[in-house]
């Protein structure tokens, strides 16, 4: 008989078993973590070791962004419009600041920066703060030479405009920080703005940035870093012409403000776009913020008589009328219901060529009711008039059309001579090409290409049809009636000797907001017209609004379109009849070199009086003027420092 076993042995037994699982189990997890840890490490360091080291960098490592390097806005001749320049932008460690206090004067003093602020920069327990991005060249070399413990200089670009008020309006300008903030700098901002480029900082155990060394600049490409460059369709050359033209024809009349603009008719180009008066890009702050507004394309007016000459466009389109159609303009008065239209100068009968001609407003409103309403409509529709153009630029108008259904006998009179209807200058010329190129409407543009910094083109304008609003015998009978309008109307003060030219005159009675009515001494004095007649190069608007002077459009623009096209057309060498040839335009010598300007004077055949050496910095006859055969030009040249 086998003895027992004892109970307590086999309960024994049991619990020293117990231990062997809990130790299997506790090394099975940690040969598991073990696994896990070594997987992770080698992840880190051989197959995502990049990733390991921008962690690392991250946490040891901080960026501060450097302003960003916009691309370059060039005429259509390669002429820089919009550059940028290297600037010193101020910086300092406060923690190496000795006397902020001290330290917070003289920056004030060099820097134009209210000492207050400086001193709670200096004074923080940060390892970096700017003191003033894009600082003066000459304050900031001056106050490195001081050696002022604590502070630093960093190069960032600058945006910059050499040719000063020149389309200032146009390209716009940017904020402090590169950010576009008018003109084509806004509209096209994500373009031209380049990559950001960063400095790398520093941080101390607490996090704080610290800068360790200030031409430690991620290793970014100075091409590839920068924005898109911008060619536009206008020429500089012709742009000075008109902003000089304008500004003095403006103010010898008086006027408040004014605006002009020209496009090849054949394709939509905008070759000048001007707005008086004029900002300087490089201190618009120094300008109102009235003064900013791209008039041709945002200022939408009553246009007056010049619309004269698209209601008679489309009533001989429409064959409701042909040039000698004749009507009674009742000797300058005409009543309709309520109202009495009156002409400046009383009439019998006239034709429609000599309505326009005269720019009778009776001849006009009975076309007009000849016309009929939504007839009109249609055909004003057409040649652009109530849409905005897509010309590309901010801030464009539409003007205002209203619906026929709201024209009444009046309105429908009223729309016939311009009243009632807002249009902007951009939509004049644009409708104006139409009848100038043969009856075709362009798509106006001003912007001829965007091109990356490796010169590969992105975007790029073509001559664009929107529609068909005239046939070629209209337009050929329109041009007629206008070329009698400059040449035995009230444009005759349009006239170009040499050249054939073709116009219509405005003049517009400005609204009253407050009273509801017009003022009656406020006007704005327009001309719109095309040259030569034959084979138009140019189809030009110029529009001034309350001249004190003279108030009538033939009077006050005529005399301005003159000017400007005059000295375009010998710019652009087109030929005159034979009593203008061997005469030239005087172009701008701004910048050039005495090498430079004796090559343009043997290409030209033109005598200079140089006096001084280096650049020039003046010049006579002025750009734009005509030089006459045997006149001598002088130029002066200073060194530049």
């Amino acid at each position: 008989m086998k003895p027992k076993r004892s109970t307590k042995r086999l309960s024994l037994a049991r619990d020293l078993e117990k231990p062997r699982w809990r130790v299997v189990i506790i090394a099975t997890l940690i040969i598991a973590l073990f696994a896990m840890v070594s997987l992770k490490a080698l992840e880190l360091q051989v197959l995502d070791r990049e990733r390991a080291f921008k962690i690392a960098r991250k946490q040891h490592h901080g960026t501060s962004t450097l302003l960003p390097r916009r691309g370059k806005i060039f005429d259509r001749n390669g002429k820089k419009l919009a550059v940028n320049v290297d600037v010193k932008s101020v910086y300092a460690n406060p923690k190496e600041v000795v006397d902020p206090k001290n330290t917070a004067h003289i920056l004030s003093e060099k820097l134009d920066v209210s000492e207050e602020k400086i001193h709670t920069r200096v004074a923080s327990n940060k390892s970096f703060v700017w003191i003033k991005r894009l600082a003066d060249n000459k304050a900031a070399d001056e106050l490195k030479e001081s050696d002022i413990k604590g502070l630093g200089f960093i190069p960032e670009p600058k945006r910059i405009y050499p040719n000063g008020n020149l389309m200032g309006q146009v390209i716009g300008f940017t904020d402090i920080d590169s950010i576009g903030i008018e003109g084509i700098e806004y509209k096209y901002d994500s373009s031209l703005i380049g990559k950001t480029r960063k400095i790398t900082l520093k941080r101390d155990a607490r996090g704080n940035k610290i800068l360790s060394d200030p031409d430690e600049i991620q290793e970014i490409d100075r091409d590839e870093s920068s924005g898109n460059d911008i060619t536009l369709t206008i020429d500089s050359q012709i742009q000075h012409i008109v902003e000089r033209e304008l500004k003095e024809g403006i103010e010898e009349m008086g006027g408040e403000k004014g605006m002009a603009i020209i496009m090849n008719p054949e394709t939509g180009e905008v070759l000048a776009m001007a707005s008086y008066p004029f900002i300087d890009p490089n201190s618009y702050s120094n300008f109102p913020v009235e003064n900013r507004r791209n008039l041709p394309v945002w200022y939408a007016y009553e246009p007056g008589s010049t619309m004269k000459v698209f209601l008679a466009a489309s009533a001989i389109e429409d064959k409701k009328v042909n040039p000698n159609t004749q009507f009674n303009c009742e000797n300058g008065r005409r009543k309709i219901g309520s109202a009495v239209i009156k002409d400046i100068k009383p009439r019998g009968t006239l034709t429609v060529s000599e309505i326009v001609k005269y720019s009778s407003n009776i001849g006009a409103s009975k076309i007009g009711e000849m016309m009929g309403r939504d007839s009109y409509y249609k055909y004003l529709k057409k040649f652009g008039f109530g849409e905005k153009t897509g010309i590309g630029l901010p801030g464009e108008s539409k003007g205002q059309l209203a619906s026929p259904r709201k024209w009444g006998a009046i309105e429908l009179a009223t729309i016939s001579f311009g009243q009632g209807v807002s249009v902007t200058a951009l939509q004049l010329v644009t409708a104006l090409s139409a009848i100038a190129n043969g009856g075709y409407l362009m798509k106006p543009y001003i912007i001829e290409k965007i091109v990356d910094p490796e010169g590969h083109v992105l975007t790029e304008n073509k001559p664009e049809v929107v529609t068909r609003v005239i046939s070629y015998d209209t337009s050929d009978q329109m041009k007629r009636i206008m070329q009698s309008v400059v040449e035995d109307g009230t444009g005759k003060k349009a006239q170009i000797p040499g050249f054939s030219v073709a116009g219509k005159t405005g003049t517009a009675q400005i609204p009253n907001p407050q009273s509801g009515g017009y003022y009656s001494d406020r006007y704005i004095a327009s001309f719109i017209g095309f040259t030569p007649v034959e084979d138009p190069e140019i189809v030009m608007a110029v529009v001034v609004e309350a001249p004190r002077k003279k108030t009538h459009g033939g009077s006050v623009a005529g005399p301005i379109f003159k000017q400007i096209a005059e000295k375009v057309l010998f710019h652009m060498q087109v030929s005159p009849k034979k009593e203008l040839v061997g005469m030239k335009v005087m172009p701008d010598l701004s910048g050039m070199s005495v090498r430079d300007i004796l090559k343009w004077s043997e290409e030209q055949g033109v005598k200079v009086d140089l006096r001084g050496s280096g650049f020039v910095t003046g010049q006579k006859p002025m750009p734009g003027d005509l030089i006459k055969e045997g006149m001598v030009c002088s130029v002066e040249l200073k060194q530049k420092i």
